[in-house]
């Protein structure tokens, strides 16, 4: 019963802390998303130690096992968008994906042979 409660609390934690994300988004208009905004402030108040990362884990756990389901909502309604509409910014969403992806490999590439220099300077010192 204890683990339980444990993980409604965690969970309690998360919900709450997207609502505040909510909230603050809304104070500045939206210039930065609610779900964005509810990470910086779970992060700020992990930071502050307002809540321990102990309390939160086997929630977020559950979570990111399970973040598949979340995105299933999504593709179905793009599975659903007609044909008609997309094909007239077919050529715009092909491009804008090709490249999207290019940038995110190129960045990504970058930044682990950046790690793998530095990891080996350490390893030769």
């Amino acid at each position: 019963m204890k683990k339980v409660l444990g993980f409604i609390r965690g969970l309690a934690i998360v919900v709450i802390c997207y609502y505040g994300g909510e909230l603050l988004s809304l104070l500045i208009n939206g210039f930065i998303s609610p779900a964005v905004m509810g990470m910086m402030l779970l992060f700020v108040l992990l930071q502050l130690k307002v809540f321990k990362s102990s309390q939160i884990d086997k929630s977020a756990e559950f979570l990111l096992d399970n973040l598949v389901f979340f995105f299933i909502p999504a593709t179905a309604g793009v599975a659903l968008i007609p044909f008609a509409i997309i094909k007239q910014d077919a050529i715009t969403i092909i491009i804008s994906s090709v490249l999207s992806t290019l940038f995110v490999l190129i960045s990504a590439g970058l930044i682990i042979e950046k790690f793998e220099k530095r990891d080996e300077k350490r390893r030769n010192t």
